[in-house]
C-alpha cells in the first residue's frame, strides 16, 4: 500500500515520463480546449470546445488582426473528504488561444455564443470580398445593338468575325 508522499513522488515520475497524461489534484495537466476554424465565401467560424467553461469565465477580443479567446476553467471539488486520493483524467485551468485573421473578415460584426459547451465564433466577411454573380446581358443585331463587326479593330482584314 502507498502512502500519500509515496504516491506523490510516484505521480512526478509517472507525469515525466508520459508527458504529464495524466494529473493528480496537486499536479494537474493545463487546459487547451480544442478549436475548429471553417471559412466559407460568407464568414470565418471558430468552434471551441468548453465544457464546464461559464460566458462570465471567457473573454473573447479583437486587436487588430489578432482574435483571442481567453478563459477559466475551474476544478469543482466533489466534497469527498479530507484523505481522498484523486486521479485527475481532464485539465483545468487558464487558457489563451490566437489567430492571426486574414483582411478580409469584418471584425466590427464579429458575434460569439456559448450554448452546451461550445463555443461559436462567427465573423462576416467583408461585403467586398464575398464572391457576387454578375448578369451578362444579351444583345443581338435585331434588337438594336450592335453588330458583332462593330467590336472589331479597324486593321482587321475583311471578312473577319468577332470571336
Amino acid at each position: 500500500m502507498f502512502d500519500y508522499d509515496s504516491f506523490r513522488r510516484f505521480d512526478r515520475v509517472f507525469d515525466d515520463v508520459m508527458g504529464s497524461t495524466f494529473g493528480t489534484a496537486t499536479h494537474r495537466r493545463a487546459f487547451s480546449p480544442s478549436i475548429d476554424v471553417f471559412s466559407d465565401d460568407e464568414r470565418a467560424l471558430f468552434v471551441c470546445d468548453l465544457p464546464g467553461v461559464k460566458s462570465e469565465a471567457l473573454d473573447v477580443t479583437v486587436e487588430g488582426r489578432v482574435l483571442t479567446i481567453r478563459g477559466t476553467r475551474k476544478f469543482a471539488d466533489p466534497g469527498q473528504g479530507k484523505n481522498a486520493q484523486v486521479l485527475l483524467g481532464r485539465s483545468y485551468g487558464t487558457f489563451a488561444r490566437s489567430f492571426t485573421l486574414p483582411d478580409d473578415l469584418d471584425v466590427s460584426r464579429l458575434s460569439a455564443e456559448l450554448a452546451d459547451g461550445v463555443l461559436t465564433v462567427r465573423i462576416p466577411k467583408l461585403e467586398a470580398s464575398r464572391p457576387r454573380r454578375v448578369q451578362v446581358a444579351v444583345k443581338s443585331a435585331l434588337s438594336g445593338g450592335a453588330s458583332p463587326e462593330a467590336n472589331l479593330p479597324e486593321s482587321a482584314p475583311p471578312g473577319a468575325q468577332a470571336r
